[in-house]
């Protein structure tokens, strides 16, 4: 009896040092998975550049899966951390995939491939960048993470991405030409991509109060031929700030039936384009005397249904505060106020907020 009793704690010790083991730097799959628009493609990922990713099925055969289909590459035996990073990033939560990429250790990515390295650069200098526009910290150290990924690894399937994201920190550093610049390389992907390019620039215009410059490369990006879903999801986005403009140029109503018009035609599960749909239409019914209430309406929406998106939550709260108040609320109004500033402290409309206060 004792003996078998010493051997069952010894078969428990053991399975117990197996599950620590496991616990960190875990392998969730054996083989590589694509997320595509259409499904999953499971297999081994053999090469990529910037307008597709190869991958070896079961039997052999290669498929080549076009870069505007791919939502995701996940890679078999990439730590557990770097998915739950990647993942991270992909919801816009830089900051939390930042904590996830620290907790991996060397002796995690011992023997890994190339490919899979990248994929840890790629994610730290992504989520660097992202997190540095979310909060409006200096962008140079951003700005160098990334132009070092786009030197370094011309061929990966996340240049067109992190073109963009290099254009967006040009911008912010005061650099439009250099943004400008890098806008152009996105724009020599295929046709989705040329409709984010343009949208870029518009957007940059946007920020600068350029209206009516980003008007036109708002429309520019509209009428790109763009047929495929990929395309169409980018041209709703363009309509929308398309629609911005247009209620800074004194034509509220009329963005407000483009917006309700790109809402309509929006999938229930796009929820970050329905999220900036409904700022954008909360901001054009601001723009019209009496309709504060369809303007609280809005963005109420993006509050309680829409809020995915950490930039268009907080944005639809900072309205909310000013809202509030204007309707004589102010408990509701230091509910939206504490949640923006709990939720959002970095961000610039907290920032914003905290300036309207001073």
């Amino acid at each position: 009896m004792q003996e078998l009793m010493r051997q069952s704690g010894v078969a428990m010790l053991l399975a117990g040092l197996v599950l620590v083991a496991g616990a960190r730097g875990s392998k969730a799959q054996t083989v590589d998975r694509i997320v595509t628009t259409e499904g999953v493609v499971s297999g081994k990922v053999t090469g990529a550049d910037a307008n597709e990713v190869r991958v070896e099925d079961r039997n052999g055969g290669t498929r080549q899966i076009g870069i505007d289909r791919i939502r995701e590459v996940q890679f078999g035996g990439e730590p557990q951390e770097l998915k739950a990073a990647r993942t991270m990033l992909l919801r816009s939560r830089p900051a939390d995939a930042l904590e996830e990429l620290a907790k991996i250790e060397s002796a995690d990515l011992d023997g890994a491939e190339q490919i899979l390295l990248d994929e840890v650069e790629f994610v730290k200098a992504a989520a660097t960048a992202r997190a540095a526009l979310a909060t409006g910290v200096d962008p140079r150290e951003a700005g160098r993470l990334v132009a070092d990924f786009v030197a370094k690894h011309p061929g990966s399937h996340h240049t067109y991405d992190m073109q963009e994201l290099l254009g967006d920190l040009f911008a912010r550093a005061g650099r439009p030409d250099n943004a400008l610049e890098a806008y152009s390389q996105l724009a020599k992907g295929p046709a989705a991509f040329k409709v984010r390019a343009a949208a870029a620039k518009a957007a940059m215009h946007l920020d600068q109060g350029k209206f009516a410059e980003a008007l036109k490369e708002f429309e520019a990006a509209t009428r790109i031929d763009a047929a495929d879903d990929a395309g169409a999801a980018q041209k709703r986005g363009a309509e929308l700030g398309r629609a911005r403009c247009l209620a800074q140029l004194g034509k509220a109503e009329e963005a407000v039936a483009l917006i309700q018009g790109v809402i309509k035609q929006s999938d229930p599960e796009e929820r970050d384009v329905l999220g900036i749909a409904y700022n954008a239409l909360g901001q054009a019914y601001r723009n019209l005397v009496g309709r504060d209430q369809d303007a609280l309406l809005s963005f109420l929406t993006v509050d309680l249904v829409y809020n995915s998106a950490p930039d268009s939550h907080a944005e639809a709260l900072y309205n909310l505060v000013d809202l509030w108040e204007k309707a004589a609320n102010p408990e509701r109004a230091r509910e939206a106020r504490q949640a923006l500033e709990s939720s959002y402290p970095g961000s610039q409309w907290a920032r914003k907020l905290g300036a309207a206060k001073s």
